[in-house]
């Protein structure tokens, strides 16, 4: 079994198990520990990755993506699925709230599965724009230096287009590239937009 399925299939394991394990108070929401699992799986698999991602030099990265496997698109799918469902999982929190206050843990909980789900987001496209580039389309992506890129500078595009929507002082050369990132920046904004509306919401929740 190829990396990422392995990494995968561990974080699913774990985010179930938490999900189902985890003592949490008798009073909570139906949907509190389906978080709990979704928050302990994505923190899994963005740590996981991340941890490849920065113990992987240029030639290690090269290596790696010539070998990759095919089932990386089913992975990045499942990831990104998850992500988007921990929103929904806030908005049944909040939803099945009414009138009543948010507890502080079950605030917490719905935060910290948003912000691994963040991390996991942008942990899928790393690893895209890194195939995309040394598979599909070499050299789609200038970082201004003479270095080939390695993981880290994939991590780096990534993560400025998660945070601002927009590339910083990197230049797109393809076609290719610029409709990975236009879906790129679109999830982001959607997922950025859905964790202030559910931040502001839970506030006011735990005020009531």
């Amino acid at each position: 079994m190829k990396r990422s399925r392995v990494v995968l299939v561990v974080a699913a394991v774990l985010g179930v198990l938490a999900g189902l394990l985890v003592p949490l108070p008798d009073k909570v929401l139906w949907s509190t520990p389906f978080l709990v699992g979704l928050a302990v799986g994505e923190l899994v698999f963005a740590g996981a990755t991340l941890w490849h991602v920065f113990r992987t030099d240029q030639p290690e990265t090269e290596k790696a993506m010539a070998d990759a496997d095919g089932g990386r698109t089913e992975t990045d799918i499942v990831v990104v699925i998850g992500a988007l469902a921990s929103l929904a999982g806030i908005a049944t929190v909040l939803a099945s709230s009414g009138d009543k206050s948010v507890a502080p843990l079950e605030a917490a909980i719905c935060l910290g599965a948003v912000a691994a789900s963040w991390l996991a987001i942008h942990a899928v496209y790393t690893m895209r724009y890194a195939r995309h580039y040394y598979v599909n389309e070499r050299g789609c992506v200038d970082f201004n230096n003479d270095d080939k890129p390695s993981l880290a500078d994939f991590a780096y595009l990534a993560y400025c287009l998660g945070m601002t929507y927009q590339v910083s002082d990197t230049d797109l050369k393809t076609k290719g590239v610029r409709r990975i990132v236009f879906f790129h920046t679109l999830l982001s904004y959607v997922f950025g937009t859905g964790v202030i509306a559910s931040t502001i919401n839970l506030v006011i929740g735990m005020a009531q």
